[in-house]
Protein backbone atom coordinates (compact mmCIF):
# COMPACT_ATOMS: atom_id res chain seq x y z
CA UNK A 1 0.00 0.00 0.00
CA UNK A 2 2.95 2.39 -0.12
CA UNK A 3 2.38 3.32 -3.90
CA UNK A 4 -0.82 4.82 -2.69
CA UNK A 5 -2.10 8.84 -3.19
CA UNK A 6 -1.42 10.39 0.08
CA UNK A 7 -5.35 11.38 0.66
CA UNK A 8 -5.65 8.05 1.01
CA UNK A 9 -3.74 7.92 4.07
CA UNK A 10 -4.90 11.22 5.16
CA UNK A 11 -8.44 8.84 4.65
CA UNK A 12 -6.40 6.29 6.48
CA UNK A 13 -5.98 8.06 9.77
CA UNK A 14 -9.24 9.78 9.88
CA UNK A 15 -10.26 6.31 9.73
CA UNK A 16 -8.15 5.16 12.69
CA UNK A 17 -8.98 8.22 15.10
CA UNK A 18 -12.95 7.46 14.38
CA UNK A 19 -12.23 3.72 15.39
CA UNK A 20 -10.40 5.14 18.36
CA UNK A 21 -13.16 7.48 19.57
CA UNK A 22 -15.46 4.99 19.07
CA UNK A 23 -13.56 2.92 21.64
CA UNK A 24 -12.69 5.33 23.94
CA UNK A 25 -16.46 7.14 24.53
CA UNK A 26 -17.66 3.19 24.67
CA UNK A 27 -15.32 2.75 27.80
CA UNK A 28 -12.39 0.88 25.96
CA UNK A 29 -9.15 0.63 27.73
CA UNK A 30 -6.41 2.78 26.68
CA UNK A 31 -3.85 0.23 25.67
CA UNK A 32 -6.68 -1.48 23.35
CA UNK A 33 -7.51 1.92 21.88
CA UNK A 34 -3.61 2.29 21.25
CA UNK A 35 -3.44 -1.37 19.70
CA UNK A 36 -6.18 -1.33 17.43
CA UNK A 37 -5.29 2.43 15.77
CA UNK A 38 -1.59 0.97 15.37
CA UNK A 39 -2.57 -1.94 13.36
CA UNK A 40 -4.73 0.09 11.10
CA UNK A 41 -1.97 2.32 10.37
CA UNK A 42 0.35 -0.84 10.00
CA UNK A 43 -1.27 -0.96 6.48
CA UNK A 44 0.15 1.88 5.12
CA UNK A 45 3.63 0.78 5.52
CA UNK A 46 5.12 3.68 6.53
CA UNK A 47 8.20 4.06 8.64
CA UNK A 48 6.77 5.46 11.71
CA UNK A 49 3.38 4.95 12.60
CA UNK A 50 2.38 6.16 16.43
CA UNK A 51 -0.60 6.81 18.37
CA UNK A 52 -0.84 8.48 21.62
CA UNK A 53 -4.09 8.03 24.27
CA UNK A 54 -5.58 9.39 26.77
CA UNK A 55 -9.11 9.09 28.14
CA UNK A 56 -9.71 12.74 26.71
CA UNK A 57 -7.88 13.20 23.71
CA UNK A 58 -6.20 11.37 20.79
CA UNK A 59 -3.14 11.85 18.95
CA UNK A 60 -2.15 10.10 15.58
CA UNK A 61 0.92 10.23 13.65
CA UNK A 62 1.46 8.92 10.55
CA UNK A 63 5.01 9.62 8.70
CA UNK A 64 7.35 8.29 6.43
CA UNK A 65 10.45 10.17 4.35
CA UNK A 66 8.24 9.52 0.49
CA UNK A 67 5.88 11.88 2.21
CA UNK A 68 5.03 14.94 4.16
CA UNK A 69 3.82 13.77 7.67
CA UNK A 70 0.19 13.51 8.65
CA UNK A 71 -0.52 14.12 12.11
CA UNK A 72 -4.02 15.17 13.50
CA UNK A 73 -5.29 15.34 17.66
CA UNK A 74 -9.02 15.03 18.63
CA UNK A 75 -10.77 15.87 21.79
CA UNK A 76 -12.61 13.00 22.95
CA UNK A 77 -15.72 12.97 25.03
CA UNK A 78 -16.38 9.58 27.28
CA UNK A 79 -20.25 8.28 27.21
CA UNK A 80 -21.81 5.36 28.37
CA UNK A 81 -20.50 1.86 28.26
CA UNK A 82 -20.87 0.08 24.98
CA UNK A 83 -18.67 -3.26 25.02
CA UNK A 84 -20.49 -3.99 21.71
CA UNK A 85 -19.35 -1.16 19.69
CA UNK A 86 -15.26 -1.96 21.37
CA UNK A 87 -16.36 -5.75 19.99
CA UNK A 88 -17.12 -4.49 16.76
CA UNK A 89 -14.70 -1.76 16.24
CA UNK A 90 -12.08 -4.46 17.17
CA UNK A 91 -14.04 -6.86 14.36
CA UNK A 92 -13.60 -4.26 11.79
CA UNK A 93 -9.71 -3.71 12.83
CA UNK A 94 -9.12 -7.55 11.98
CA UNK A 95 -11.21 -7.72 8.95
CA UNK A 96 -9.53 -4.08 7.09
CA UNK A 97 -5.84 -5.25 8.53
CA UNK A 98 -6.30 -8.92 6.66
CA UNK A 99 -7.51 -7.04 3.60
CA UNK A 100 -10.86 -8.69 4.08
CA UNK A 101 -12.33 -4.87 3.74
CA UNK A 102 -11.46 -1.39 1.84
CA UNK A 103 -11.00 1.22 3.34
CA UNK A 104 -14.48 2.75 1.80
CA UNK A 105 -16.32 -0.45 3.66
CA UNK A 106 -14.67 0.46 7.03
CA UNK A 107 -15.61 3.99 6.98
CA UNK A 108 -18.81 3.22 6.36
CA UNK A 109 -19.03 0.30 8.91
CA UNK A 110 -17.90 2.62 11.72
CA UNK A 111 -20.34 5.59 10.84
CA UNK A 112 -22.96 2.82 11.39
CA UNK A 113 -21.69 1.49 14.45
CA UNK A 114 -21.44 5.43 15.78
CA UNK A 115 -25.52 6.02 14.83
CA UNK A 116 -26.19 2.41 16.34
CA UNK A 117 -28.38 2.05 19.41
CA UNK A 118 -28.28 -1.76 19.96
CA UNK A 119 -31.29 -2.17 22.72
CA UNK A 120 -34.32 0.40 23.13
CA UNK A 121 -35.15 2.10 26.23
CA UNK A 122 -38.10 -0.43 27.35
CA UNK A 123 -35.19 -3.28 27.18
CA UNK A 124 -32.66 -0.77 28.95
CA UNK A 125 -35.35 -0.06 31.65
CA UNK A 126 -36.17 -3.55 32.27
CA UNK A 127 -32.53 -4.44 32.64
CA UNK A 128 -32.20 -2.36 35.56
CA UNK A 129 -35.51 -3.62 36.99
CA UNK A 130 -34.16 -7.26 37.35
CA UNK A 131 -30.16 -6.36 37.90
CA UNK A 132 -31.07 -4.07 40.95
CA UNK A 133 -33.33 -7.54 41.82
CA UNK A 134 -31.37 -9.93 41.19
CA UNK A 135 -28.04 -8.30 43.78
CA UNK A 136 -30.74 -7.27 46.20
CA UNK A 137 -30.66 -11.54 46.52
CA UNK A 138 -27.12 -11.97 45.74
CA UNK A 139 -26.52 -9.71 48.79
CA UNK A 140 -29.03 -11.70 51.66
CA UNK A 141 -31.91 -10.27 50.77
CA UNK A 142 -35.08 -12.37 50.05
CA UNK A 143 -37.52 -13.03 47.36
CA UNK A 144 -39.43 -9.94 49.28
CA UNK A 145 -36.50 -7.56 48.89
CA UNK A 146 -35.61 -8.76 45.54
CA UNK A 147 -39.09 -8.06 44.63
CA UNK A 148 -39.22 -4.45 46.17
CA UNK A 149 -35.65 -3.87 44.27
CA UNK A 150 -37.59 -4.16 41.43
CA UNK A 151 -39.67 -1.28 41.55
CA UNK A 152 -36.08 0.96 43.07
CA UNK A 153 -34.11 -0.47 39.64
CA UNK A 154 -37.47 0.99 37.89
CA UNK A 155 -36.67 4.35 39.34
CA UNK A 156 -33.40 4.52 38.66
CA UNK A 157 -33.78 3.50 34.96
CA UNK A 158 -36.10 6.14 34.38
CA UNK A 159 -33.54 8.54 36.49
CA UNK A 160 -31.09 7.20 34.35
CA UNK A 161 -32.55 7.37 30.55
CA UNK A 162 -34.80 10.85 31.38
CA UNK A 163 -33.82 13.20 33.76
CA UNK A 164 -29.89 12.60 33.92
CA UNK A 165 -29.64 13.48 30.32
CA UNK A 166 -31.06 16.89 31.03
CA UNK A 167 -29.19 17.48 34.20
CA UNK A 168 -25.69 16.31 32.02
CA UNK A 169 -23.81 16.09 34.86
CA UNK A 170 -22.74 13.03 35.98
CA UNK A 171 -21.69 13.95 39.51
CA UNK A 172 -25.20 15.35 40.44
CA UNK A 173 -27.09 13.04 38.33
CA UNK A 174 -25.59 9.78 40.56
CA UNK A 175 -26.27 11.69 43.66
CA UNK A 176 -29.53 12.28 42.75
CA UNK A 177 -29.72 8.31 41.82
CA UNK A 178 -28.70 7.37 44.95
CA UNK A 179 -30.71 9.84 47.29
CA UNK A 180 -33.66 8.04 44.59
CA UNK A 181 -32.50 4.69 45.76
CA UNK A 182 -32.38 5.44 49.86
CA UNK A 183 -36.02 7.12 49.84
CA UNK A 184 -37.87 4.54 47.52
CA UNK A 185 -35.84 1.66 49.43
CA UNK A 186 -37.10 3.22 53.13
CA UNK A 187 -39.88 4.06 51.79
CA UNK A 188 -41.15 0.86 50.40
CA UNK A 189 -39.61 -0.62 53.52
CA UNK A 190 -41.93 1.71 55.83
CA UNK A 191 -45.05 1.12 53.98
CA UNK A 192 -44.45 -2.71 54.11
CA UNK A 193 -43.85 -2.55 57.45
CA UNK A 194 -46.72 -0.07 59.07
CA UNK A 195 -49.27 -1.00 56.29
CA UNK A 196 -48.81 -4.93 55.96
CA UNK A 197 -46.70 -5.37 59.01
CA UNK A 198 -44.42 -7.04 57.35
CA UNK A 199 -40.64 -6.62 58.13
CA UNK A 200 -38.07 -6.01 55.28
CA UNK A 201 -34.22 -5.30 55.01
CA UNK A 202 -34.29 -2.27 53.19
CA UNK A 203 -30.08 -2.62 53.40
CA UNK A 204 -30.83 -5.26 50.84
CA UNK A 205 -32.70 -2.93 49.05
CA UNK A 206 -30.27 -0.56 48.92
CA UNK A 207 -27.15 -2.36 48.45
CA UNK A 208 -28.76 -3.93 45.21
CA UNK A 209 -30.19 -1.32 43.48
CA UNK A 210 -26.48 0.81 43.54
CA UNK A 211 -24.82 -1.46 41.90
CA UNK A 212 -26.53 0.03 39.02
CA UNK A 213 -25.11 3.67 39.97
CA UNK A 214 -21.06 1.93 40.66
CA UNK A 215 -18.93 2.77 38.23
CA UNK A 216 -17.69 -1.05 37.17
CA UNK A 217 -16.32 -0.33 33.79
CA UNK A 218 -14.61 2.53 34.59
CA UNK A 219 -13.32 0.62 37.65
CA UNK A 220 -12.06 -2.52 35.59
CA UNK A 221 -11.06 0.03 33.12
CA UNK A 222 -8.33 1.17 35.53
CA UNK A 223 -7.25 -1.75 36.84
CA UNK A 224 -6.63 -2.74 32.78
CA UNK A 225 -5.01 0.09 32.29
CA UNK A 226 -2.45 0.56 35.39
CA UNK A 227 -1.76 -3.32 35.10
CA UNK A 228 -0.85 -2.48 31.12
CA UNK A 229 1.60 0.54 32.17
CA UNK A 230 -0.97 3.07 31.00
CA UNK A 231 -0.38 5.16 34.50
CA UNK A 232 -1.99 8.47 33.12
CA UNK A 233 -4.97 6.44 31.78
CA UNK A 234 -5.31 4.30 35.06
CA UNK A 235 -5.18 7.41 37.71
CA UNK A 236 -7.53 9.25 35.42
CA UNK A 237 -9.85 6.22 35.37
CA UNK A 238 -9.42 5.74 39.08
CA UNK A 239 -10.64 9.85 39.71
CA UNK A 240 -13.33 9.25 37.49
CA UNK A 241 -14.03 6.01 40.12
CA UNK A 242 -13.59 8.36 43.47
CA UNK A 243 -15.59 10.77 42.15
CA UNK A 244 -18.43 8.72 41.34
CA UNK A 245 -18.21 6.58 44.53
CA UNK A 246 -18.13 9.83 46.45
CA UNK A 247 -21.58 11.08 44.93
CA UNK A 248 -23.45 8.17 44.85
CA UNK A 249 -22.26 7.64 48.80
CA UNK A 250 -23.17 11.40 49.49
CA UNK A 251 -26.46 10.51 47.43
CA UNK A 252 -27.78 7.76 49.87
CA UNK A 253 -26.42 9.51 52.82
CA UNK A 254 -28.37 12.54 52.08
CA UNK A 255 -31.25 10.32 51.18
CA UNK A 256 -31.36 8.41 54.42
CA UNK A 257 -31.44 11.90 56.04
CA UNK A 258 -34.44 12.67 53.89
CA UNK A 259 -36.32 9.59 55.15
CA UNK A 260 -35.47 10.85 59.15
CA UNK A 261 -36.77 14.09 58.49
CA UNK A 262 -39.90 12.47 57.14
CA UNK A 263 -40.43 10.47 60.01
CA UNK A 264 -40.21 6.93 58.03
CA UNK A 265 -39.63 5.16 61.28
CA UNK A 266 -37.64 2.41 60.09
CA UNK A 267 -35.15 0.25 62.50
CA UNK A 268 -32.66 -0.26 60.40
CA UNK A 269 -28.44 -1.14 60.42
CA UNK A 270 -25.63 -2.02 58.45
CA UNK A 271 -26.07 -5.70 58.28
CA UNK A 272 -24.65 -7.46 54.89
CA UNK A 273 -23.97 -10.79 56.08
CA UNK A 274 -26.61 -12.56 53.95
CA UNK A 275 -23.74 -11.92 51.17
CA UNK A 276 -21.81 -15.27 52.58
CA UNK A 277 -24.36 -17.41 53.69
CA UNK A 278 -24.56 -20.93 52.38
CA UNK A 279 -26.96 -23.32 51.84
CA UNK A 280 -30.42 -23.22 49.72
CA UNK A 281 -29.60 -19.36 49.28
CA UNK A 282 -26.44 -19.65 47.82
CA UNK A 283 -27.57 -21.55 45.00
CA UNK A 284 -30.39 -19.12 44.36
CA UNK A 285 -27.93 -16.33 45.06
CA UNK A 286 -25.82 -17.87 41.83
CA UNK A 287 -28.72 -17.47 39.70
CA UNK A 288 -29.83 -14.63 40.99
CA UNK A 289 -26.25 -13.19 39.38
CA UNK A 290 -27.05 -14.90 35.75
CA UNK A 291 -30.41 -12.81 35.68
CA UNK A 292 -29.08 -9.70 37.13
CA UNK A 293 -26.19 -10.17 34.55
CA UNK A 294 -28.46 -9.96 31.63
CA UNK A 295 -29.89 -6.45 33.04
CA UNK A 296 -26.33 -5.43 32.98
CA UNK A 297 -25.44 -6.81 29.71
CA UNK A 298 -28.02 -4.89 28.42
CA UNK A 299 -27.06 -1.94 30.18
CA UNK A 300 -23.39 -2.41 28.89
CA UNK A 301 -24.63 -2.89 25.84
CA UNK A 302 -23.13 -6.27 24.91
CA UNK A 303 -23.34 -8.25 21.71
CA UNK A 304 -26.87 -10.23 21.87
CA UNK A 305 -24.87 -13.36 21.09
CA UNK A 306 -22.83 -13.00 24.03
CA UNK A 307 -25.25 -12.44 26.74
CA UNK A 308 -25.29 -16.20 28.05
CA UNK A 309 -21.40 -16.96 28.08
CA UNK A 310 -21.03 -13.56 30.27
CA UNK A 311 -24.08 -14.44 32.41
CA UNK A 312 -22.50 -17.80 32.92
CA UNK A 313 -19.16 -16.88 33.95
CA UNK A 314 -20.12 -13.90 36.47
CA UNK A 315 -22.63 -17.13 38.39
CA UNK A 316 -19.25 -19.47 38.29
CA UNK A 317 -17.18 -16.34 39.39
CA UNK A 318 -20.16 -15.82 42.12
CA UNK A 319 -19.96 -19.50 43.07
CA UNK A 320 -16.34 -19.76 43.54
CA UNK A 321 -16.90 -16.81 46.01
CA UNK A 322 -19.10 -18.65 48.17
CA UNK A 323 -17.02 -21.61 47.59
CA UNK A 324 -13.67 -19.89 48.85
CA UNK A 325 -16.15 -18.00 52.13
CA UNK A 326 -17.48 -21.94 52.71
CA UNK A 327 -14.15 -23.71 53.17
CA UNK A 328 -12.73 -20.94 55.54
CA UNK A 329 -11.04 -18.20 53.06
CA UNK A 330 -11.90 -14.64 54.31
CA UNK A 331 -13.66 -12.00 52.27
CA UNK A 332 -10.52 -10.22 50.36
CA UNK A 333 -9.30 -13.77 49.72
CA UNK A 334 -12.43 -14.99 47.95
CA UNK A 335 -12.63 -11.93 45.91
CA UNK A 336 -8.89 -13.02 44.40
CA UNK A 337 -9.56 -16.28 43.53
CA UNK A 338 -13.38 -15.35 42.25
CA UNK A 339 -10.99 -12.65 40.16
CA UNK A 340 -8.25 -14.92 38.89
CA UNK A 341 -10.71 -17.19 37.82
CA UNK A 342 -13.14 -14.66 35.67
CA UNK A 343 -9.77 -13.47 34.49
CA UNK A 344 -8.64 -16.45 33.51
CA UNK A 345 -11.92 -17.80 31.76
CA UNK A 346 -12.16 -14.14 30.09
CA UNK A 347 -8.66 -14.66 27.86
CA UNK A 348 -9.83 -18.20 27.05
CA UNK A 349 -12.70 -16.93 25.49
CA UNK A 350 -11.29 -13.93 24.10
CA UNK A 351 -8.89 -15.74 22.46
CA UNK A 352 -11.35 -18.75 21.62
CA UNK A 353 -14.09 -15.99 20.54
CA UNK A 354 -11.68 -13.28 18.62
CA UNK A 355 -13.11 -10.62 21.33
CA UNK A 356 -11.68 -8.20 23.71
CA UNK A 357 -10.73 -9.83 27.41
CA UNK A 358 -12.87 -6.30 28.42
CA UNK A 359 -15.96 -7.71 27.04
CA UNK A 360 -15.80 -10.74 29.66
CA UNK A 361 -14.03 -9.85 32.21
CA UNK A 362 -16.41 -6.29 32.88
CA UNK A 363 -19.28 -8.63 32.92
CA UNK A 364 -17.67 -11.38 35.41
CA UNK A 365 -16.08 -9.84 37.89
CA UNK A 366 -19.11 -7.37 38.24
CA UNK A 367 -20.18 -9.23 41.69
CA UNK A 368 -17.22 -8.96 43.20
CA UNK A 369 -17.20 -5.04 42.79
CA UNK A 370 -17.42 -3.31 46.06
CA UNK A 371 -21.19 -2.30 45.65
CA UNK A 372 -21.95 -2.80 48.69
CA UNK A 373 -19.21 -1.41 49.99
CA UNK A 374 -20.24 2.22 49.05
CA UNK A 375 -23.40 1.65 51.10
CA UNK A 376 -21.11 0.66 54.32
CA UNK A 377 -19.65 4.11 53.55
CA UNK A 378 -22.43 6.26 53.05
CA UNK A 379 -24.83 4.04 56.13
CA UNK A 380 -21.56 5.30 58.32
CA UNK A 381 -21.79 8.60 56.88
CA UNK A 382 -24.96 8.91 57.95
CA UNK A 383 -25.07 7.22 61.51
CA UNK A 384 -21.84 8.60 62.67
CA UNK A 385 -19.99 5.28 61.90
CA UNK A 386 -16.14 4.98 61.03
CA UNK A 387 -16.34 5.82 57.59
CA UNK A 388 -12.25 5.41 57.19
CA UNK A 389 -12.94 2.03 58.05
CA UNK A 390 -15.33 1.44 55.55
CA UNK A 391 -14.15 3.52 53.14
CA UNK A 392 -10.44 1.46 53.74
CA UNK A 393 -12.08 -2.02 53.36
CA UNK A 394 -13.80 -1.07 49.65
CA UNK A 395 -10.26 0.05 49.08
CA UNK A 396 -8.78 -3.04 50.16
CA UNK A 397 -11.60 -5.17 48.05
CA UNK A 398 -10.30 -2.87 44.93
CA UNK A 399 -7.02 -3.64 45.79
CA UNK A 400 -7.63 -7.36 45.91
CA UNK A 401 -9.36 -7.46 42.17
CA UNK A 402 -6.30 -5.12 40.70
CA UNK A 403 -3.85 -7.91 42.33
CA UNK A 404 -5.72 -10.49 40.37
CA UNK A 405 -5.52 -9.31 37.58
CA UNK A 406 -1.91 -8.20 37.41
CA UNK A 407 -1.19 -11.83 38.47
CA UNK A 408 -3.10 -13.81 36.22
CA UNK A 409 -2.14 -11.12 33.17
CA UNK A 410 1.40 -11.97 33.99
CA UNK A 411 1.47 -15.35 33.96
CA UNK A 412 -0.64 -15.65 30.50
CA UNK A 413 2.02 -13.26 28.88
CA UNK A 414 4.58 -15.37 29.99
CA UNK A 415 3.34 -18.11 29.26
CA UNK A 416 2.11 -17.07 25.65
CA UNK A 417 5.52 -15.86 25.34
CA UNK A 418 7.14 -19.36 26.53
CA UNK A 419 4.43 -21.01 23.73
CA UNK A 420 5.67 -19.11 20.84
CA UNK A 421 9.55 -19.58 21.94
CA UNK A 422 8.50 -23.01 22.13
CA UNK A 423 6.76 -23.07 18.11
CA UNK A 424 10.07 -20.93 16.68
CA UNK A 425 11.95 -23.30 18.24
CA UNK A 426 9.97 -26.50 16.12
CA UNK A 427 10.02 -24.32 13.40
CA UNK A 428 14.20 -23.91 13.40
CA UNK A 429 14.73 -27.72 13.89
CA UNK A 430 12.21 -28.34 10.99
CA UNK A 431 13.92 -26.22 8.71
CA UNK A 432 17.81 -27.72 9.57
Amino acid sequence: MADQPREYYRRLVDMAMMAGEIMISAGAETHRVEDTILHMLSTSNFSNADAFVLRTGITITLSDPRYKTISITRRVYSGSANLSNVCDVNSISREFCSGLITIDQAEKKLEKIKKRKLYENSQILFSNVIAAAGFAYVFGGGFLEAFLACFVGLLLGLNSIYISRLIKKSFISDLLGAAIVAVSSVGFSFIMHNIFNISVGCQYIIAGSLMLLVPGTAFTGAIRDIVAGDYISGVARIAEVLIISASVALGVAFGLEITEWLNFDIDFEFALDGINSLGIHAFFAVIATFLAIIGFCVIFSCPKKYILICCFNSACCWAIYLLCIYFGSTSLWATFFSAVFVNVVSHILARTLKEPVTLFFITGALPLVPGYGIYKVAYDLFSGGNVGASLSSALMTAGFIALAVLVTDTMIEVIMRGVIYTKNKIKMSHRR
